[in-house]
């Protein structure tokens, strides 16, 4: 509870919705992409790679009609999905493979355990840029 306070004390009342509506929906798409991944890298057989980027793309489908039209409360504009699927990309590229990678070969985690706390973390660091995106793109589309 120590955390969820911290949190109020930095963002206004509308942003801590956001916050929370944010957190619901990353872990229902959390959900989704760690069923896919496992699904297809331990009942398929699929390589990590294929199931990682399977289960990344369907929920970040889900992820961006829920993010624009429920947590943030906005339209669909040009902006914002350029903004958001450019963030996740830039999360899926660089901050996942770069943490999976890393707790794999460089700590000998288990996939099983490393994939999920891989999600966790990169999902803090897309809310704070996909929350830039929006509000920019809320900006422009206003002019």
């Amino acid at each position: 509870m120590l955390i969820i306070e911290k949190i109020k004390e930095l963002l206004s009342k509308k942003e801590t919705q956001q916050f929370i509506r944010f957190c619901i929906v990353g872990l229902f798409c959390f959900l989704i992409d760690n069923t896919i991944f496992i699904l297809m890298r331990e009942q398929f057989g699929f390589s990590r790679d294929v199931s990682h980027a399977s289960g990344f793309l369907i929920s970040l489908s889900i992820n961006y009609l829920l993010t624009i039209y429920w947590t943030f409360r906005t339209k669909y504009s040009v902006q914002n999905i350029v903004g958001v699927v450019g963030a996740h990309m830039f999360n899926f590229i660089v901050v996942r493979r770069g943490l999976l990678s890393l707790f794999t070969v460089q700590f000998g985690m288990n996939e099983t355990f490393a994939y999920p706390t891989m999600v966790l973390i990169s999902a803090v660091i897309n809310y704070l840029i996909i929350r830039t995106v929006v509000k920019y793109s809320k900006k422009k589309t206003n002019q």
